[in-house]
C-alpha cells in the first residue's frame, strides 16, 4: 500500500507541474528559515537550441501572490522573505551555503544581499544574479487596499542547463499560501530539453511502422488464403507500433505547444507502449513454443501462465514507463526508480530463459521429425534473439550504471537509453520475423502440418499430413515473382518440388 501510495504521490505532482510549468494552488509556505526544491527544468541556451528558433529561452513568473491563511488586519505588503527562484542544479551547493542561506544586516552592507531576511546567493558582489544563473522573484503580500493580483516578471536565460526550483522563507511569516506559476520555455517551444529529440524520433518511428503497415498489408492481400496465426500477429504488433509511435508524436507536439502534459494523451501512450510489448513477448514465447508450428494448440495450464504473466506485465511495465517519465522532472530517488524497473526487469529475464528453453526443445523437436524448413527459420530466429539478448543486457547495464551519475551530465543522451535503444531493438526483432514469416505462396508449410520426411523410412503413412500446397503445379509457373523467392531465393522451391517427388514416390509404391 506504501508503493502505491508513493505512485499516487508522483502522478498529483506530475500533473500539477504541468512540465515546463510549475503551478502553486495555494501551497503552504516554506516554515520561516527553510527552503524546499520543487523541481527540474531542462534547459538549453539559444546557441545550443536544437531545432528552429522562435525567441529566446526564459522563465516567467506569472501573477505570483501570497495570501495569510488566516486575515488578521495586519498589512504585509512589505514582506520580502518569500522567494522563488531557478538555479542551475550543479552550481547549486555552490551558491547556496545549508549554514546559512539568509541574508543578515552584515550581508547587506558588504553588496552580497539587496535585502535582510531574504535568499543569500554567494556570489561577488560586483556580480548580478543572472551573472550567476540565477533568476530569483520576491513574492509579495498585496496590501490591504489592493486587489489580490500577483506580480508577473520575465526573464531571459543564457546558459544551458539543468535548473532547479528553489522556494524558500528567510523572514518569520509562516501562516501563508501562494498561488500563481513558474513557466520556463526553450527556444524551440515548452518542450524540457531531456524530452525534446522525443518528438522527432517517435516521428521517424512512425513512418517506419506505416512504411512496414504498407508491405505487410501488400503482402497479406496477395497471399491472403495463405496466412496463419503468426503472420497475423505480426500485423497485429506493427498496428500497436504505428498507433504508438502516433500517440507519443501527438503528446510530445501537443506538450511542445502548450506547455501542459495531456494526460489523455499521455495515458493512451503508455497504454500502448506496455501493450505492444507484452503482445510481442508473447508472440514469440508462444511461437517457440510451437504453438501453429508443431502443435495447434497449448495446454491450458500454459495458456493459464501466459494469461497471468501477462496480466502482471502489463500492471508492472505500466508503472515502470510512468515512473521513467517523470524521475527526471521530479528528481526521484534512485532507491524508488531502482524498485520500479526492478520487477520488470526479473520478469524480463524470467520470459527470456522461458522463450530460450522452449526454443531449444522446439529445434530439437524439429530436428527428430527432420522437418528442415521449420528447423532452419528456428534456428535463426536463435541466432537473432541471441543478438538481441546480448545488446539489451549491455544497454540495461549502462542504464543502471547511469542512474548512479549525476543528471547534469546525463540528461542530454538520456532519452537514447531510455527509449531509443529498446525502440531499435525491437524494431530490428520485428524486421527479421516479418523477414522469415513473410506471406508468399508455401506460407502454410510453415504452419501446423507434418512435413514429409526426406528419408522415405520416416515418410508418412498418412497421404493427408503433408504441406497443404506442394503439388507439382505450384513448385514452377510465377514462382519468382512472389516475395519468398525474392528473398530465400531457390531453396524453398527446390525443397518443394523435392518433398512433392517423394510423396508421389511414396504413393507409387505403396
Amino acid at each position: 500500500m506504501r508503493g502505491l501510495a508513493i505512485i499516487q504521490l508522483a502522478f498529483l505532482a506530475a500533473w500539477k507541474c504541468r512540465a515546463q510549468i510549475y503551478a502553486f494552488e495555494d501551497t503552504p509556505i516554506p516554515v520561516n528559515r527553510t527552503l524546499h526544491t520543487l523541481y527540474a527544468f531542462y534547459v538549453y541556451s539559444l546557441a545550443e537550441s536544437p531545432d528552429t528558433v522562435i525567441g529566446p529561452p526564459f522563465v516567467k513568473f506569472s501573477d505570483l501572490r501570497a495570501t495569510p491563511t488566516i486575515s488578521d488586519g495586519v498589512d504585509h505588503s512589505s514582506y520580502q522573505g518569500v522567494q522563488v527562484s531557478i538555479m542551475r542544479f550543479r552550481d547549486f551547493w555552490t551558491l547556496i551555503n545549508p549554514n546559512k542561506f539568509c541574508s543578515t544586516e552584515s550581508d547587506v552592507q558588504m553588496g552580497t544581499a539587496d535585502a535582510v531576511d531574504t535568499l543569500l546567493v554567494q556570489k561577488h558582489a560586483s556580480k548580478t544574479f543572472a551573472d550567476v544563473d540565477v533568476y530569483l522573484h520576491t513574492i509579495r503580500f498585496p496590501s490591504l487596499t489592493e486587489s489580490k493580483t500577483g506580480d508577473t516578471m520575465r526573464k531571459n536565460i543564457s546558459s544551458t542547463g539543468v535548473y532547479i526550483l528553489v522556494f524558500s522563507n528567510c523572514g518569520k511569516f509562516v501562516d501563508a499560501t501562494v498561488a500563481g506559476n513558474v513557466i520556463v520555455k526553450n527556444a524551440y517551444g515548452f518542450l524540457p530539453g531531456i524530452e525534446y529529440h522525443k518528438m522527432p524520433f517517435y516521428g521517424w518511428m512512425m513512418l517506419i511502422y506505416g512504411v512496414l503497415a504498407f508491405v505487410w498489408l501488400g503482402l497479406s492481400i496477395r497471399w491472403w488464403k495463405e496466412l496463419f496465426n503468426i503472420q497475423m500477429s505480426i500485423g497485429a504488433v506493427i498496428f500497436f507500433g504505428l498507433v504508438e509511435s502516433f500517440l507519443w508524436y501527438m503528446h510530445f507536439h501537443d506538450w511542445n505547444e502548450t506547455g501542459k502534459r495531456g494526460k489523455t494523451l499521455f495515458i493512451l501512450a503508455i497504454w500502448f507502449t506496455v501493450v505492444k510489448s507484452c503482445f510481442s513477448y508473447m508472440l514469440v514465447l508462444v511461437a517457440s513454443l510451437g504453438w501453429g508450428v508443431t502443435r495447434p494448440f497449448l495446454d491450458r495450464d500454459v495458456i493459464t501462465k501466459v494469461q497471468t504473466i501477462s496480466f502482471l506485465y502489463i500492471v508492472l511495465d505500466f508503472i515502470r514507463e510512468a515512473v521513467l517519465s517523470f524521475r527526471h522532472s521530479h528528481t526521484l530517488s534512485l532507491v524508488f526508480v531502482l524498485l520500479c524497473l526492478l520487477p520488470v526487469s526479473l520478469m524480463n529475464g524470467g520470459l527470456f530463459y522461458w522463450v530460450f528453453t522452449a526454443l531449444s526443445g522446439l529445434i530439437q523437436t524439429l530436428e527428430e521429425r527432420k522437418q528442415g524448413s521449420k528447423l532452419k527459420l528456428f534456428q535463426r530466429l536463435w541466432k537473432i534473439l541471441v543478438f538481441v539478448l546480448i545488446v539489451a543486457s549491455l544497454a540495461l547495464l549502462f542504464q543502471f550504471f547511469d542512474l548512479t551519475r549525476s543528471s547534469t551530465t546525463r540528461w542530454k543522451y538520456q532519452w537514447l537509453f531510455a527509449d531509443g535503444v529498446s525502440h531499435f531493438l525491437f524494431l530490428f526483432v520485428l524486421v527479421a520475423m516479418m523477414y522469415l514469416w513473410a506471406p508468399h505462396k508455401y506460407s502454410m508449410r510453415y504452419a501446423y502440418t507434418t512435413q514429409v520426411a526426406e528419408d522415405e523410412e520416416h515418410a508418412s503413412d498418412n497421404p493427408a499430413a503433408v504441406w497443404a500446397d506442394d503439388d507439382g503445379d505450384d513448385a514452377d509457373g510465377d514462382d519468382a515473382d512472389s516475395f519468398w523467392a525474392a528473398t530465400k531465393k531457390d531453396g524453398v522451391d527446390a525443397e518443394v518440388i523435392g518433398l512433392s517427388k517423394a510423396k508421389h514416390k511414396s504413393s507409387d509404391d505403396a
